[in-house]
């Protein structure tokens, strides 16, 4: 019984209409989702992480400027609240570094970036350690492998902002040059890392496209060397625009999601080029502004953002191919899913 709860399978959605966090559990032999808990949020939730160790998941609250701290407690299938921490930006995207020390945002409407450090017990440390002006339509950021760089697309200036991070500090620095960019039009949104290959992979939410860039371990710097459409050539591109991206843990296989088409592009990634091949485009809910994989890559869980609900596939490992097998309604404005690591 104890090695069944400890393998639960947990999700999380925030559901940005509600001002609610929702958690979820899957239960893989009925493929279908139980609710345990919702909570309450003194605004709208959007992006969320799980700490590298797993034991803590960040939420950010943008309509209050603020990231809420939740511990994840599996045995008992609920998350125990740990406090709120105002950042004085609205962070569309949220993340901590490869340490799980410092917290790292992006600001989409302030055109912002920033960093704070993170206590004992997980929670946020008021007051930022770095604070940097880049520009409106700031939609990500990551850090490498390395913990020496971080990545933030820009949809607006069609741009990838570039700096360097100092693990010991937590402060972000800008490289130089600053900026890198796709073909004009495209507009990086969310960024993938390849887990073997030096590349980076962005979805392109007016390109309606993926692009992959070449990364420089050394200098940090990033150079686009290859773009796929993410849409079949029988559809109008002028109704879509791309949102989320995934890579599996083995960078065979990369997903992007169409809000207009509604559907999950998914691309073969080739292991010596990291080029992309299509592999089709499978069937979401209406806006599918988030979706996420679990963390073994066998379940992927994609939100509707306008139908208000949740769509689980199974994967094909072989081929990547996604069945979807189980839908349900879920709170309204449904903006990001999380699942959840099983240690």
């Amino acid at each position: 019984m104890q090695n069944a709860l400890i393998a639960a399978i947990l999700v999380t959605v925030s559901a940005g209409k509600d001002n609610a966090l929702h958690l979820y559990e899957l239960h893989p032999d009925s493929n279908k989702l139980e609710q345990h808990e919702k909570y309450d949020l003194p605004g709208s939730p959007g992006s969320q992480f799980v700490s590298p160790d797993g034991k803590i998941l960040y939420v950010a609250v943008r309509s209050d400027n603020s990231v809420a701290t939740f511990r994840i407690n599996r045995t008992n299938k609920i998350l125990i609240p740990l406090g709120l921490t105002k950042i004085g930006a609205n962070a569309a995207y949220l993340a901590t570094d490869q340490t799980g020390k410092t917290l790292l945002w992006a600001s989409y409407s302030d055109g912002l970036v920033g960093s704070h450090s993170l206590k004992e017990n997980g929670e946020v440390k008021p007051g930022a350690l770095s604070r940097i002006e880049t520009k409106r339509c700031a939609h990500a950021i990551l850090t490498d492998s390395s913990n020496r760089f971080a990545f933030v697309p820009h949809t607006g200036p069609n741009a990838i902002y570039q700096f360097r991070f100092d693990a010991k500090s937590g402060k972000l620095t800008k490289n130089n040059p600053l900026t890198t960019s796709p073909a004009a039009g495209l507009e990086p949104r969310h960024l993938a890392f390849h887990p073997k290959l030096p590349i980076i992979y962005c979805d392109d939410e007016k390109g309606d496209s993926v692009t992959a860039y070449h990364f420089n371990l050394d200098t940090g710097q990033l150079k686009a060397f290859h773009s796929q459409s993410t849409l079949p050539t029988d559809f109008d591109g002028s109704q879509n625009t791309c949102a989320d991206i995934e890579i599996t843990s083995d960078g065979r296989f990369v997903y992007a999601s169409n809000r207009g088409h509604n559907s999950i592009a998914g691309f073969s990634v080739d292991a010596k080029t990291g080029k992309l091949t299509s592999i089709g485009q499978f069937v979401t809910g209406a806006i599918p502004r988030s979706f996420n994989l679990d963390p073994d890559n066998q379940w992927m869980i994609v939100a509707g953002q306008r139908s208000h609900d949740l769509h689980v596939y199974k994967r094909d490992s072989t081929s990547g191919k996604l069945k979807r097998i189980f839908q349900q309604s879920t709170g309204q404005g449904p903006s990001w899913v999380q699942f959840i690591p099983k240690k």
